[in-house]
């Protein structure tokens, strides 16, 4: 009988300590600034754009052209699930992305086509043009 309670009383404070080291860890995670200015603040899709490939002009790959040609050089997990194609005609709702951070696409950092942007919000405009007829 001794030796089952010297047993519980170990395995209780293995636990208690193991559930203490992951609350502290946890929560050093979530205390960082750099998550929080990383969300892409663009939820509404309100801004209407025409994806364009200019790999064979700046080899950006796809970009956003704007009604006020202006490119955007889209990143982040929002993007690369929508599965885009040249001449798509979508809405976004985005958040410029700063140097070295977010996560950005290295491969895309220095594009000079645009600014960096990550995408808070992608979907196809079905919407029809006046002079569409």
């Amino acid at each position: 009988m001794k030796r089952f309670s010297s047993r519980s009383a170990a395995f209780a404070t293995l636990t208690l300590l193991g559930l203490g080291a992951s609350t502290i860890l946890t929560g050093c995670f979530e205390k960082g600034e750099k998550g929080r200015d990383c969300t892409p603040k663009g939820g509404t899709c309100a801004t209407a754009a025409v994806v364009v490939d200019l790999s064979k002009k700046t080899g950006c790959g796809l970009v956003l052209h704007l009604a006020d040609s202006t490119y955007l050089v889209p990143t982040g997990a929002t993007w690369t699930n929508f599965h885009p194609k040249a001449g798509d005609k979508v809405l976004v709702g985005y958040t410029k992305v700063k140097k070295h951070g977010c996560g950005t696409d290295s491969t895309k950092a220095g594009c000079s086509a645009g600014p960096l942007v990550e995408l808070g919000c992608i979907s196809t405009n079905t919407t029809t043009t006046a002079g569409a007829n």
